[in-house]
């Protein structure tokens, strides 16, 4: 078995929890983070010899730290498409791909949902590296547009296909029941799903913002605008499967 190192970056916040997780594999990197110079120079002692870098997708917190840690060690670059400049990246990760890097193998498999480019990466002995699809606590973001509901759920179906045994999130601790948290988060997306529907099935059509003070009674200020994008995520899944209808800003049972 592959030992896995985890550092985190230093930068806590309502959407990185305690910081961005990078792993360390042998000589190969995940996620290597905020373009933060400290966090840079530990990855650098903990993977003196990096030979791989890989990224799940392109937000801020996650790709940026490649930039710094290729030019230090010129190691490959693997990353989607859209993300760090073509000068630096070796590959673009392909559904399926396997990468191999001394005596690590790891298959990249596609996860869009949280973004539409997002990555997972799962190694033969079941270690699955979630980046944002799965943390290690809470739930997961899912912006529109480019974030999208269906794709995120059909994302987690897919990871659960896989039968990991342990999960790698980027953001909270390592779970030891993977299976039993993808199930959670399926369960908790269908449950908003459900409760969202029987919402507007009283009749009435309703705003986003009269809808977050029904589904979200209880919700700080400083949390509105993320809890918005959670409604309208669900609201577009849901008028995807015809059983929500939107007139103007107002959505209704369809």
């Amino acid at each position: 078995m592959n030992e896995v190192r985890q550092l985190r970056a230093p930068n806590p916040g309502p959407f990185t929890l305690d910081g961005t997780n990078t792993y360390i594999i042998g000589r190969l990197v995940i996620d290597p983070g905020p373009a933060i110079e400290s966090h840079i120079d530990r990855i650098l002692e903990q993977a003196p010899g990096v030979e791989a870098i890989l990224v799940t997708h392109r937000h801020a917190d996650h790709a940026p730290g490649a930039l710094s840690l290729h030019a230090h060690s010129n190691a490959r670059v693997y990353a989607p498409r859209g993300v760090l400049d073509d000068g630096i990246v070796t590959k673009r990760l392909r559904d399926g791909m396997i990468i191999k890097c001394g005596k690590v193998r790891i298959e990249a498999i596609a996860t869009p949902g949280h973004t539409r480019e997002h990555y997972c990466f799962l190694t033969d002995n079941g270690d699955l590296f979630t980046g944002d699809t799965v943390l290690g606590e809470g739930t997961t973001a899912v912006f529109p547009p480019d974030g999208d509901m269906g794709d995120y759920l059909a994302s987690l179906r897919r990871l659960q296909e896989r039968n990991p045994a342990r999960i790698f999130p980027g953001h909270g601790p390592v779970r030891e029941d993977a299976m039993e948290l993808l199930g959670q988060y399926l369960e908790h997306r269908m449950m908003r799903d459900g409760q969202i529907s029987a919402v507007l099935q009283r009749g009435k059509a309703m705003s986003i913002d009269e809808l977050r003070s029904t589904v979200y009674p209880d919700l700080g200020a400083d949390l509105e605008a993320a809890a918005d994008a959670q409604l309208l995520a669900h609201l577009l899944h849901l008028i995807e499967r015809g059983i929500v209808r939107q007139s103007g800003e107002r959505f209704a049972a369809a």
